[in-house]
Formats: structure tokens, C-alpha cells, sequence
């Protein structure tokens, strides 16, 4: 090899370490850049030279390539893990705002309203004149309804309110999925040349990562980076495929109010559908426009939380209704004494699906307590119905009450028959709060449990992919070492050139 040949062979050795240099800098400079993953420089040596009788001589060194440092089968499984995690901390979250709402136990809960109105029922019946227990009776009655109703409004408001969070996060979802999309292409342009978008690739991986905040994602990715996406083993992302998700907000008589791609402002489309509110679609639209909708399961994630919760909302929403329900059809039934179920002295409306929320008491005997009957024959003395409706606390009944325990009234004993498998109002009222705290538990539970898998492997995801900035500092030391050796080399053949060239004659 010439002298020139070693030149090059130091130049080699500076460029190198110059590249993996800037590259350690690079590093320490997002050392704190969320989704930043570590890159590091792939070196290797030049073709040898053979020179006759010598052998094999070096010709310096190349630099192949950056490529971030990432184990992808560690960040699926910690995506995986992410999914899980969200869904039962979603759960959680809105079967506490629900158990809130229900305000069990308390000291100005339903139960205690309904010991308090017992009470003032049972005062009445001590003294059937008294103006003051008839008062009490009709104004503690109230404050139960009144509770009832905001009760049962509340539980409403937190469904619409869980059904316009699922829109927002099928928003989302559609946004990532199309910056993906974007992503896509922007790493295929760059890597079918031969570069390595590392940058580009950090930013899919964030993206991925937020996907599976919200649902489910199962991915692949083919030579070029290029990600594809399925919802359980429906594509959402695949080449120049991309459908959306939408919701449903409500169905009335089978017809489906949508949220189109979860916009609930411009994309609402009415659609003659059994689905249910809270419904996830997916939403694959033709070259001629015509969109087609189909179920999509969604276990895990944002959405696969709030979808859940919502059937649990639902569920005891017409828990509440079936327990006003009991409760003012058979006081009606003994106060009317055996006349009617749906009037008397409570007042539930006529509509099955929402007596708990029109739940009053009758607007005569709230504007005048005087008029309460406090026995069946209105002579004075008579406390027949107080004392049947302070009994009425402790048998048991079905929820709603059915037809033939309300026709099983009896007007001389002003009793129903007992079913075997009822409960008391309390009782009833107890086990919706049990359900809902049952769940929650369970729910807050797995979601421990499962943020403990996650930060494992967020924590082995950082030792490969994280920067360590004492080791990078020490890489600077270790570049900058090669560095000023490989420009000692050309400093010294320079000379042995300069000696060559204008010492020797040549």
C-alpha cells in the first residue's frame, strides 16, 4: 500500500469517528425526548488489499448505516400491556363516577330515606290525625322521589356523557390512523433508496403506542417499516386501505343515530339498525362512496373500558327503574287499596323505561299533606294503610314487581304474597351499589395488577431503547480518542510525504 493509501485509511478512521460522534451527540441531546429511541453507528472494515508477499493489508474502515437500538418485540408486548391497562383503568374510573352517584353507604342515601319515610309512615299510624306525621310522611316522600329522579338522571347523564367520550376516542383513533397512513408512505420513499428513517420509525412507534391507548391493535410490519393494523381480524390499516370507526350515540325504534368516524357535530347519519347505543362500527367506504358499517369487538383499550362501563351504567339505570318501580306500584296498590299501581301516592308516568325518573308524589297530597288517608275506610282512628305500608318494608318482592304479585293483593289483609326469591327495598337498592362496587374492585384490581406488567416492560424497553447519558459521555471520550488517533496518522504520513517529496529529490 502506498502512503496515499494510508492516507485514506486515517481519513477513513476520522470520518467514522466523527459520524459516531455527532451520533453519540444526537443521543445525549434527546436524552429526554419522549419516544426517542437510542441510535447507534454500525462500523465495519474496508475491502483488504493483497499485496504480493505481504498478504492481506487493511484499507480503513466504513460506516454501514445508523439504526436505532429497539427490541420491537418487547414494545408489542408493552403496547399489549398499555391496551389492558387503559381498559380497566377506564372501567374504573367511570364505575366510580356511577358509585358516586349511588351515594352508598351514607347518611342522606336511599336506604336511610327509605328507614326515615318507613319511620314517619310508621308515626302516622300511631296517630292517624296527626297533621304534623302526615306532613312528614308526604314530605319525606317527596325527598325520596326527588332523589330518585336526580338519581336516575345523573346515572343518564353519566351515559351520554361515557357515549360522547367513546365519539372523542373514535376521533382519535381515526386522526392516528391516518397520520400513520402518512408515516407510511414517508418511510417507504426513504428506505426503497437505502436510508434509514430512524426518526420517522420513532415517530410510527409513538403513534402505535397511542393507538393501543385506545383499542386493541394487533400489527405487522413488512420489509420497508411499513405497519398494517387489524381490529381482531378486521383491517383498519393495510397499503392504500384505511377504514375508521364510528359510533352509535342512540337507537329509538330501530333506528341507529351514528357518529360517523366519531364526529358528532358534521357526521351524524341516522341508519335503520338494531344496534345498540355505544356501538363501535367499523366504517369502510367504497370508491362510489357508499358506506357500509359493521360491528367491530373491542376488548381492551379506552374504548373497550368506556363500552363496558356503559353496559354496566345501563344495566343499573334499569336496576334504579325496576327498584322505583317495586317501590311505587305496591304503596300505590295499598294506598288505593288495590284500585291502581301507577297512581295514588306516588306518580310514575306511563312510560315502563323511565318511572324512576318521573317518579313524584301526588301533587295533591303534596300541596295539601291534610288530604292523606292514613286508613282504608277514612274513619277517624283508622291506620290501616300506614300500618300495611310500614310492612311493606320488610317483605320481599321482585324487581320490577310483577303482575301476578300485584294481582295478589289482598284487600282485607292489605298484603301481597311474598316471592321467594324478592328482596326488601333496602335490600334491592343494596345489591345494585354491591354490583356496581363488585365491579369496580374487580376492575381497580386488574388495573394494579396490570400497570405492574406495564412498567416492567416500559423498564426494559428504556435499558434498550433509552439513553444513558454517562455511557453515551464515555462513547464521546472513546470517539474523540479515535478521532485525534486517526488524525495523528495523517499528520504523521503528511510528514513522511513531506520528507519524500522535498527532502529526498524525488
Amino acid at each position: 500500500m502506498s502512503l496515499f493509501g494510508a492516507l485514506n485509511v486515517g481519513n477513513s478512521g476520522m470520518s467514522a469517528n466523527q459520524v459516531a460522534m455527532e451520533t453519540s451527540g444526537n443521543n445525549i441531546a434527546n436524552a429526554n425526548t419522549p419516544g426517542y429511541s437510542r441510535q447507534q453507528v454500525s462500523m465495519t472494515e474496508q475491502p483488504a488489499f493483497y499485496e504480493p508477499g505481504i498478504g492481506s493489508v487493511g484499507t480503513g474502515v466504513d460506516v454501514t448505516g445508523i439504526h436505532r437500538v429497539v427490541d420491537d418485540f418487547v414494545r408489542t408486548q408493552a403496547r399489549d400491556a398499555n391496551s389492558k391497562y387503559q381498559y380497566y383503568q377506564e372501567k374504573s374510573d367511570k364505575l366510580g363516577q356511577l358509585q358516586d352517584i349511588l351515594n352508598e353507604p351514607s347518611s342522606n342515601g336511599i336506604v336511610k330515606q327509605l328507614s326515615t319515610l318507613t319511620t314517619a309512615w310508621n308515626t302516622l299510624a300511631d296517630d292517624p290525625e296527626l297533621g304534623t306525621a302526615k306532613s312528614s310522611v308526604v314530605e319525606d316522600a317527596s325527598s325520596f322521589a326527588d332523589t330518585v329522579k336526580e338519581m336516575a338522571g345523573n346515572i343518564s347523564d353519566l351515559g351520554d356523557n361515557i357515549t360522547s367520550t367513546l365519539a372523542k376516542n373514535a376521533l382519535d383513533f381515526n386522526s392516528d390512523v391516518k397520520q400513520l397512513q402518512t408515516l407510511n408512505q414517508q418511510i417507504y420513499n426513504l428506505t426503497s433508496v437505502g436510508q434509514t428513517p430512524n426518526d420517522l420509525l420513532d415517530q410510527r412507534d409513538a403513534t402505535l403506542k397511542n393507538l393501543s391507548t385506545i383499542a386493541d391493535v394487533t400489527t405487522s410490519v413488512d420489509n420497508y417499516g411499513r405497519v398494517s393494523l387489524k381490529l381482531g381480524d378486521q383491517t383498519i390499516l393495510n397499503g392504500d386501505t384505511r377504514n375508521t370507526l364510528s359510533v352509535v350515540t342512540a337507537n329509538v325504534d330501530g333506528t341507529a343515530t351514528i357518529a360517523k368516524d366519531g364526529d358528532t357535530v358534521d357526521g351524524q347519519q341516522q341508519v335503520s339498525s338494531n344496534y345498540p347505543a355505544n356501538t363501535i362500527l367499523l366504517t369502510q367506504t367504497g370508491d362510489d362512496d357508499q358506506v357500509n358499517y359493521s360491528q367491530v369487538t373491542i376488548d381492551s383499550g379506552t374504548v373497550g373500558g368506556l363500552e363496558t362501563a356503559a353496559g354496566e351504567v345501563t344495566q343499573r339505570l334499569q336496576e334504579l327503574n325496576n327498584f322505583a318501580t317495586t317501590i311505587a306500584k305496591t304503596i300505590n296498590m295499598v294506598y288505593t287499596n288495590g284500585q291502581s299501581s301507577t297512581s295514588g301516592f306516588f306518580e310514575i308516568g306511563n312510560d315502563a323505561s323511565s318511572y324512576a325518573s318521573k317518579m313524584t308524589v301526588n301533587a295533591a297530597l303534596a300541596a295539601d299533606p291534610d288530604k292523606l288517608t292514613a286508613g282504608a275506610s277514612g274513619a277517624s282512628g283508622d291506620n290501616s294503610v300506614a300500618t300495611a305500608i310500614v310492612n311493606l318494608s320488610t317483605q320481599k318482592f321482585d324487581y320490577p314487581v310483577t303482575d301476578s304479585q300485584l294481582n295478589s293483593y289482598n284487600k282485607t289483609t292489605m298484603a301481597f304474597e311474598t316471592s321467594a326469591s324478592g328482596k326488601t327495598y333496602s335490600d334491592a337498592f343494596n345489591n345494585i351499589v354491591t354490583k356496581n362496587a363488585i365491579s369496580k374492585q374487580q376492575a381497580d384490581n386488574l388495573a394494579t395488577a396490570q400497570n405492574s406488567v406495564l412498567s416492567q416492560l416500559n423498564n426494559q424497553d428504556q435499558t434498550v431503547s433509552g439513553v444513558s447519558v454517562n455511557e453515551e459521555i464515555t462513547n464521546v471520550i472513546a470517539y474523540q480518542r479515535g478521532f485525534e488517533a486517526n488524525a495523528r496518522v495523517i499528520s504523521v504520513i503528511s510528514d513522511m510525504l513531506d520528507t519524500l517529496i522535498n527532502k529526498t529529490g524525488v
